[in-house]
């Protein structure tokens, strides 16, 4: 295994557990990230049990908050070199995630979020994402690893989310056209248990 491999997987260890510890229950028919738990609403954490980490900080780290919980991707916008485009892609990944928390508003349940997240990415192959020297009858899925991180912004029940990354491929490494290649994603996400 290369060192970047072993860097991200020890990364995927790290931040899993403590996105776990640090994160909120997950919600069944969250798409993009479920909504952090604020620090105004310690009363109601002190009831369910601790669910974040306060940090006060100053300056322009004032009002940040250290949250996690889980994050899903479900396609990913790559650069095509030879035509300076971009193609679309569905290599879904889901993953845990960190983040730097900000509440926006005092009245509403406002907050912005800068995640670092790490994952596991179902990557789908075929002709002609690949130089594998077999022919492929149809797409396969190969795992892979993912690292990624963006700005999601919270409002209320709703997320908007713009996530970029690299994809780490486990089986077929750099036959991959885009292994360690950057992407970037967008998402839209609702709680629908709040």
């Amino acid at each position: 295994m290369s060192p970047p491999n072993k860097i991200l997987n020890c990364t995927i260890l790290l931040i899993a557990p403590l996105s776990l510890l640090l994160g909120q229950p997950a919600a069944a028919d969250t798409t993009l990230v479920e909504p952090p738990v604020m620090a105004d609403e310690v009363t109601a954490a002190a009831e369910t049990g601790p669910s974040n980490i306060t940090k006060k900080g100053k300056g322009f780290w004032q009002g940040f908050h250290i949250t996690g919980g889980q994050l899903t991707l479900p396609f990913k916008i790559r650069p095509k070199a030879e035509t300076n485009s971009f193609r679309l892609t569905t290599d879904v990944t889901v993953g845990a995630f960190i983040g730097l928390t900000r509440r926006l508003s005092t009245e509403k349940d406002h907050a912005l979020i800068i995640p670092m997240a790490a994952g596991l990415t179902f990557v789908n192959i075929n002709d002609s994402n690949t130089s594998l020297d077999r022919s492929l009858v149809e797409a396969e899925v190969v795992p892979g690893l993912t690292w990624s991180t963006g700005i999601i912004l919270q409002l209320e029940q709703y997320s908007l989310g713009l996530m970029f990354g690299k994809d780490y491929a486990s089986e077929i490494g750099s036959e991959w056209h885009y292994h360690r290649k950057m992407w970037w994603s967008f998402g839209i996400g609702f709680a629908f248990f709040h």
